[in-house]
């Protein structure tokens, strides 16, 4: 059963993360009533889903809603905290690196609900599985997002603005940098006339292996062997490809000094 607190609620944004957000709270029987983004095309096709109304500028926004969700890029939470103007009711920016604090200005009543999760254009995810991380300025407003999110996700977590720093950094290492290698990985079959698919096994188990409680007691290759002969093999093979060259030794470096710190 929905809070009566929260009924009506606007959106900011039409970017991955709002596309997949605002889907799930449409889903659950909220009723978001406007979609405010500066894309018209982007903000309109989001508007219709939800069956709200696109709004063009935030200025315009209605100032009755229960909640405004700023989903929208980090550089982008100041610019429009300068032009809403949202009375004391509640609002929340979805920012993994933003304090919270910086919707201070706007209201008394403010939070944050961060989801730690990649999101993109492909497809929609299952907000059941996607980690919440909230944070709000009283207990009245933390009970309310707790009650929120939980309605969304089974995995809701309390966390301050430091720690929800932290977290992110934790991820773009997690899943940004993972992603980068696994590209790199991509480019090298490619231009040597292999199919990447071939890597698509070994990638599953180490995707796997991240569950473990110790994760780097999971890490296997020469650098964990300390093989110097093979990591100088691959420092030769990547001659042509200088910049991968030095990833593989900095990160070749820190593998063995790792290795022996445990």
């Amino acid at each position: 059963m929905l809070k009566p607190e929260i009924r009506k609620i606007v959106i900011l944004g039409a970017g991955r993360l709002a596309v997949n957000l605002s889907m799930a709270i449409h889903k659950k029987g909220y009723d978001i009533v406007e979609v405010c983004n500066r894309t018209e095309s982007k903000g309109k096709r989001l508007a219709w889903k939800l069956k709200a109304m696109y709004i063009p500028e935030p200025a315009m926004i209605t100032p009755d809603a229960d909640l405004y969700i700023l989903a929208v890029s980090d550089t982008a939470i100041p610019l429009l905290l300068d032009r809403i103007k949202t009375g004391n009711r509640l609002i929340i920016h979805t920012s993994g690196s933003v304090k919270m604090d910086v919707l201070r200005e706007v209201s008394e009543n403010f939070g944050v609900i961060y989801p730690s999760q990649t999101f993109t254009d492909h497809k929609l995810l299952r907000f059941r599985n996607v980690p919440l991380c909230i944070e709000a300025s009283s207990g009245k407003n933390l009970l309310l997002l707790k009650s929120f999110a939980g309605s969304l996700s089974e995995k809701v977590y309390t966390i301050n603005s430091d720690q929800r720093r932290i977290l992110h950094l934790s991820a773009v290492f997690a899943s940004n940098f993972t992603n980068f290698m696994v590209a790199i990985s991509q480019e090298l079959l490619l231009e040597n006339g292999m199919d990447f698919r071939i890597l698509e096994p070994i990638i599953r188990q180490t995707a796997g292996n991240a569950s473990s409680d110790d994760v780097f007691k999971m890490q296997t290759g020469p650098a964990v062997r300390e093989d110097r002969e093979t990591i100088r093999e691959h420092l030769q093979l990547l001659s042509n490809h200088p910049d991968y060259k030095e990833i593989y030794d900095l990160i070749t470096r820190n593998i063995i000094q790792r290795k022996k710190k445990s």
